[in-house]
C-alpha cells in the first residue's frame, strides 16, 4: 500500500480578514486620492496655462512655470504615494499604513502652513490617518 504523505504546496497562507468598515475606508480613500492624483497629473500637462491664468488675475503673485510645476508634481507625488499605501492596506499590509501615512502626514503639514486650505480638507487627510490606524493591529 502506499502511504499518503501530505503535499507542501497544498498549504496556503492565512490572511487576516479584511473588515468590513476598513474596505469602505479603502474605498473611499482609492476614489479620493485616486481623483486628486488626476487633478494634479492635469494641472502638470497643463503648467503653461495656469501660470498664465494665475498671473492675469494675481499680478502681485511672481510665479514661474517652474514653480506650478514642482508644486503640482509634489502634490501628484504624494497623492499617488498615498494610493499606493491604500493598496497596500487593502492588501492587509502594514507597510501601507507607514507609507500612507507619512505620504499624508507631509500632505497635511502643506496644507498647515497654507492659509488657502480648507480645515474641513485637512480633517479628511487626518480623519483617515486616524481611522486606518485603527485596523493595524490586524495588518501583517
Amino acid at each position: 500500500m502506499e502511504e499518503i504523505t501530505p503535499r507542501q504546496g497544498n498549504i496556503q497562507e492565512s490572511r487576516p480578514a479584511r473588515p468590513l468598515i476598513l474596505t469602505v475606508l479603502c474605498l473611499f480613500s482609492f476614489i479620493f486620492f485616486g481623483l486628486i492624483a488626476m487633478i494634479f497629473l492635469m494641472a502638470m500637462l497643463y503648467t503653461g496655462s495656469i501660470t498664465g491664468m494665475v498671473l492675469q488675475y494675481m499680478p502681485e503673485k511672481s510665479l514661474t512655470r517652474a514653480g506650478v510645476f514642482f508644486f503640482t508634481f509634489g502634490g501628484f507625488l504624494l497623492h499617488v504615494l498615498s494610493f499606493s499605501g491604500t493598496i497596500l492596506i487593502w492588501n492587509m499590509k502594514r507597510k501601507g499604513y507607514i507609507l500612507f501615512g507619512i505620504s499624508t502626514l507631509l500632505i497635511v503639514g502643506y496644507q498647515l502652513f497654507s492659509a488657502t486650505i480648507s480645515p474641513l480638507t485637512m480633517a479628511v487627510y487626518v480623519f483617515l490617518i486616524l481611522a486606518f490606524g485603527f485596523f493595524l493591529k490586524k495588518m501583517r
